[in-house]
């Protein structure tokens, strides 16, 4: 089953948003196919990421060539594209622990005038019912909550928001101690989550506990942590393997040929 459609190409996508790598469009490169001069004084100037070629103004003959960048793609693209989208996910459970600590804080500042609420409405319910039996029980509850717990749950809260926010920025910036800290507070909370599936199974916890497993195997497997698969000297080797950047500066994979009207084309 694919995941992605035939043609998609995660070079071309990037590029899309965060714009090409055009190193020839600042200065000239002799000996290396990054530019292509047209009739028309312009030029067409080679993307490094995705190997697009780019209608691009000719730089001036004095200018200084920098060191050939070297960006990411391959599969280091890739892994980039999925540890940013497990940065989204931690955001979202940032946005979720906030607006219940907030709750929680907004709760114990009226928790006085909820229970007086409570104890009026409790007498009515006593020879209810059904439904209204469980409302009962919950004012019931409600009458009986001490404010305290009240604040330890909210700074409890907040304390999971600050580390879903620090995992969430630093993962997103692709730091490699963010990947170790996600592995290991996701893993710290699966006891938890297991019990609570334990004591009554839903398709929410299901999902939840998945998806927790699912970014576990993946950050501990594909970015090689703890020494997995030979820990990060072997990623390093792999992603030099994926990319040739030597051949890749010297020479481009597709060449622009440009036809007598001024138009252009592409060979391989």
């Amino acid at each position: 089953m694919r995941l992605a459609p035939r043609h998609w190409s995660t070079e071309t996508w990037w590029c899309s948003i965060h714009g090409h790598v055009t190193p020839a469009t600042a200065a000239r490169y002799p000996g290396r196919e990054l530019a292509t001069e047209l009739d028309d004084g312009t030029q067409l100037a080679r993307c490094l990421r995705c190997d697009t070629w780019v209608h691009t103004p000719v730089p001036d003959v004095g200018a200084t060539p920098a060191p050939l960048p070297e960006p990411l793609r391959g599969k280091a693209l890739d892994e980039l594209v999925v540890v940013r989208a497990i940065a989204l996910e931690r955001g979202l459970h940032v946005l979720f622990f906030l607006a219940l600590a907030a709750f929680l804080i907004l709760l114990e500042f009226g928790l006085p005038a909820i229970q007086r609420d409570a104890q009026t409405i409790l007498p009515l319910l006593d020879q209810t019912r059904g439904g209204q039996q469980r409302v009962a029980r919950w004012l019931n509850d409600l009458v009986n909550l001490d404010g305290g717990h009240v604040w330890v749950l909210a700074l409890i809260s907040l304390g999971y928001a600050a580390l879903e926010a620090v995992e969430s920025v630093f993962l997103w910036r692709g730091k490699r101690w963010a990947e170790y800290l996600t592995v290991v507070a996701t893993a710290a909370f699966l006891p938890l989550e297991i019990f609570e599936l334990a004591e009554k199974v839903s398709a929410l916890k299901l999902g939840a506990l998945s998806l927790n497993l699912a970014i576990l195997v993946y950050l501990i497997w594909t970015k090689r942590l703890f020494g997995v698969r030979g820990g990060f000297s072997a990623l390093e080797r792999q992603r030099a393997a994926d990319v040739d950047w030597d051949s890749l500066h010297t020479r481009a994979p597709i060449t622009p040929a440009v036809s007598p009207s001024g138009r252009r084309t592409r060979r391989r």
